[in-house]
């Protein structure tokens, strides 16, 4: 089943055509593709994410680690660095731009289809240089992955005390350590964090 998410018509009657011949439903708001999904678990979603009501690249995010099965076809005239920050090791993410013709479409439908990834060519080379450059991720302890853990489900710094038998103080400090490896200031950024990295159930921020 290919999902077609995308709420302006010009662009979803011109994908209709592309892949007629093919199951499709369609999905005008995040409400309905998860509807969708729920029914479909294993689709492929065709989305120009800059078009959907995704207010932010950690939204979609929770979609792909709820909808673990689920295969994405991103559209774009040009993808934000923060996007494919985000989803550019994402194995099940494939990105195409909006020059793309007709047969690069239902050529990468195909090629997802069967286990494959598409990454255009102008994605591919940002993506490449991106990881000549990126450094490692940060290492945490195993006793600060589980603090960022339970911060990530909205936990205070007592109430985590209290769930590993610490004093807040102690909690307090591995907070700022790990605030520190990650390179944030916040618990937003550090949940932020723990969402891309995994280490957080998506449930909990479903929207």
């Amino acid at each position: 089943m290919i999902i077609i998410a995308d709420n302006q018509p010009l662009t979803r009657d011109a994908l209709t055509t592309y892949l007629a011949g093919q199951p499709l439903r369609f999905a005008g708001n995040k409400a309905e593709l998860a509807e969708a999904l729920q029914a479909e678990p294993e689709a492929l979603v065709v989305l120009d994410f800059t078009l959907f009501d995704f207010a932010t690249p950690e939204q979609l995010l929770i979609y792909l680690r709820r909808f673990a099965h689920v295969h994405w076809l991103l559209l774009s005239a040009e993808f934000a660095e923060g996007l494919l920050r985000l989803f550019g090791a994402e194995p099940q993410v494939s990105f195409i731009t909006k020059d793309c013709t007709r047969t690069d479409v239902v050529q990468a439908v195909y090629r997802i289809s069967n286990g494959g990834r598409e990454v255009c060519p102008s994605v591919s080379d940002v993506l490449r240089a991106r990881a000549t450059t990126q450094q490692s991720l940060p290492r945490l302890t195993s006793t600060e992955t589980a603090i960022l853990t339970l911060m990530a489900e909205g936990l205070t710094a007592k109430e985590i005390a209290a769930r590993r038998n610490s004093s807040v103080h102690t909690i307090v400090t591995h907070k700022k350590n790990l605030f520190r490896k990650l390179g944030v200031s916040t618990a937003y950024e550090a949940v932020r964090y723990a969402l891309r990295a995994g280490l957080a159930d998506p449930v909990e921020y479903y929207i």
